[in-house]
């Protein structure tokens, strides 16, 4: 089972193991502890302070996805390590709210020009049959290292804010200088840019030079995509019910006589699970249609939420989160895999940058959604709701099932195409 790990490149190693150290000290599961204990900030305006780092986010994905393709993903990836770290070491010492707005926007910004950047660098080093794995192990170096920066924050945060702020910025400059010293650049078509061996498609064996293709053609030639264009809302839709345990899902267990420490308590099988299980899964799913695993996971994860519903006691509750982790599992080392086989290789770190804004998207919109119809119609609707969006997200899924296909699969099936072919693979 380890093999399929170990045999990857050793620069995917590399990105794991940076990823996993800049996970470890993080100030975000903590921003409005701050902001309402250091800095007075009400509940609400730290609330809207979240909604601005979504925005700065989101802002932040499309340009280092559109960046990556242009300059290279190595770049980016240095800018947005070493320019977050810039912020945060300024951030402690904002004291007006203009400023922190503006500082939180900007951080966001240069922190997420990082993902799409990452994810398409891993695309490059791997043919696609072994991406599952590679953005699996991702996946887990990604909740391993917040497990370890939400605890080392909270010491942190107990005793001295400031001491989190330096220990974040920390980390990236220390991942920054891994970066520096032991990663190549691997945009497609830059002389001396190495690409996976036995590619699966003649564009991955012969790249074309590093895109020149216009912001506004890039976006033009996306939305044509039909089918990542019903990818990305399903992965929306998935975003929006994910986000509740979060927002909602706390407030709804409080209003039910929880404790805060009993949330914890459920919310830790989360990570748990991921850190214990994501590894052999990714395995074991690797040996199936991957489009079915996706579809499936929609589904259990609308139902994991749904049940919150009917559930009363902490093992009911309990067991709701290991039904949605399940369903988080099955399709956290997948759904990359599937943009980085949608997307031509010019634009991939654009395609990943998208996919990406799916992420931030649901993080500006599913907090104050999955709240306002908690308090105005209860949670029998905000969970009954969960469950109907899981299931729309199953059947857009499936309404593209032989596009997310392995890339192999795709073009050595004999079934023809069907109308409106979308322009990744035209």
């Amino acid at each position: 089972m380890l093999k399929q790990y170990v045999q990857l490149p050793r620069a995917v190693h590399v990105l794991c193991l940076g990823t996993l150290i800049n996970r470890a000290a993080m100030l975000m599961p903590f921003l409005t502890l701050y902001l309402t204990s250091q800095r007075s900030f009400s509940i609400g305006e730290a609330t809207w302070a979240t909604g601005v780092y979504g925005l700065g986010s989101l802002v932040g994905a499309l340009t280092g996805g559109h960046l990556a393709d242009r300059i290279g993903r190595r770049t980016v990836m240095l800018t947005s390590l070493l320019g977050s770290a810039s912020i945060l070491v300024l951030f402690p010492y904002l004291a007006a709210r203009w400023a922190i707005f503006f500082a939180l926007a900007a951080y966001a910004m240069l922190a997420d020009m990082y993902r799409p950047a990452a994810s398409a660098m891993i695309a490059d080093l791997v043919v696609p049959v072994h991406r599952p794995s590679a953005f699996g192990l991702l996946y887990v170096a990604v909740n391993l290292g917040f497990s370890i920066g939400a605890t080392v924050g909270g010491v942190l945060a107990k005793h001295w804010f400031l001491l989190l702020f330096w220990a974040d910025a920390g980390t990236s400059m220390i991942y920054a200088a891994i970066i520096l010293g032991a990663i190549r650049e691997t945009l497609p078509g830059r002389s001396g840019t190495p690409h996976p061996v036995h590619a699966l498609s003649a564009e991955d064996a012969h790249p074309q030079p590093p895109s020149t293709v216009s912001l506004a053609a890039a976006a033009a030639h996306i939305l044509r995509d039909r089918a990542f264009m019903i990818f990305c809302t399903a992965c929306l839709c998935i975003g929006l019910t994910y986000m509740q345990s979060i927002s909602t899902f706390p407030i709804y267990l409080g209003g039910l006589g929880f404790e805060a420490d009993r949330y914890g308590q459920i919310i830790a099988l989360n990570g748990v699970m991921i850190v214990v299980l994501q590894l052999p899964l990714t395995a074991l799913l690797n040996r199936f249609n991957r489009a079915s695993v996706v579809v499936w996971s929609a589904v259990l994860t609308g139902v994991g939420f749904g049940l919150i519903g009917w559930a009363a006691s902490l093992l009911q509750f309990a067991a709701t989160v290991v039904v949605w982790t399940a369903g988080e599992m099955m399709a956290a080392a997948f759904m990359s895999a599937i943009v980085s086989d949608l997307a031509p290789v010019h634009l991939r770190a654009r395609y990943m940058g998208v996919f990406t804004m799916c992420h931030s998207s649901a993080m500006m919109l599913g907090a104050p959604l999955g709240g306002a119809v908690l308090d105005r119609l209860g949670g029998a609707y905000l969970w009954g709701g969960s469950l109907a969006i899981g299931l729309l997200a199953a059947l857009l899924f499936l309404s593209i099932h032989r596009q997310m296909a392995p890339r192999g699969i795709r073009e050595a099936s004999p079934a023809p195409r069907p109308h409106g072919r979308s322009a990744a693979e035209q």
